[in-house]
């Protein structure tokens, strides 16, 4: 089996716990296939997909020269809205959003350019920051996924110091499905 990888912004434990905590009481009135782990919590940089060991390490060795070079300083984000990929009806990933941060913006164009340096292809489409909380609704046509209503009913700003990024290696029959291959300090 192919190893599959991308990067991601870590999340602290303390946000992690915030979030789960607002998902738990979500979870039992609202139906999703699957509520993600919280440990599996993160804001995606690049979806690298398959990719050698040997892909992989030049990655790495080109990110931490970057990271001496860098320029940036930690910074902070805040989740702040809910919002969901797909139909109204039966979306297929439910989120927690975070602000827009300039910082962020910046970091994910300076990651992807080190990707595609090493020779992979990432997604052309924006850059939409979230942090995916769930997967595959199935309620019944009747209920209208609103996520206004539920930030309103359940959410809560969580602000967080955005500190580093992750290599995560994907193991799909684990849970939690994420396992750190290297970090990087911002």
């Amino acid at each position: 089996m192919q190893r599959h990888y991308f990067l991601a912004v870590k999340l602290p434990d303390e946000t992690k716990t915030k979030l789960a905590n607002i998902c738990n009481p979500l979870s039992n009135e609202h139906h999703f296939k699957t509520w993600v782990h919280p440990d599996d919590y993160h804001i995606t940089l690049a979806f690298l997909g398959a990719a050698s060991s040997v892909k992989i390490e030049t990655l790495h060795k080109l990110l931490n020269e970057r990271m001496m070079s860098k320029k940036e300083s930690p910074f902070s984000l805040s989740v702040n809205h809910f919002g969901f990929f797909g139909n109204e009806h039966h979306p297929r990933i439910f989120w927690a959003g975070v602000e827009e941060e300039h910082c962020l913006y910046t970091l994910q164009k300076q990651v992807a350019y080190v990707c595609e340096t090493v020779g992979f292809q990432l997604d052309k489409r924006p850059y939409s920051p979230h942090i995916t909380l769930a997967r595959k609704h199935i309620e019944s046509v009747h209920h209208l996924v609103d996520s206004q209503k539920w930030w309103k009913q359940y959410g809560e700003n969580i602000r967080f110091q955005a500190d580093q990024f992750v290599l995560y290696e994907t193991h799909i029959e684990k849970q939690p499905k994420y396992q750190v291959i290297h970090s990087y300090s911002i």
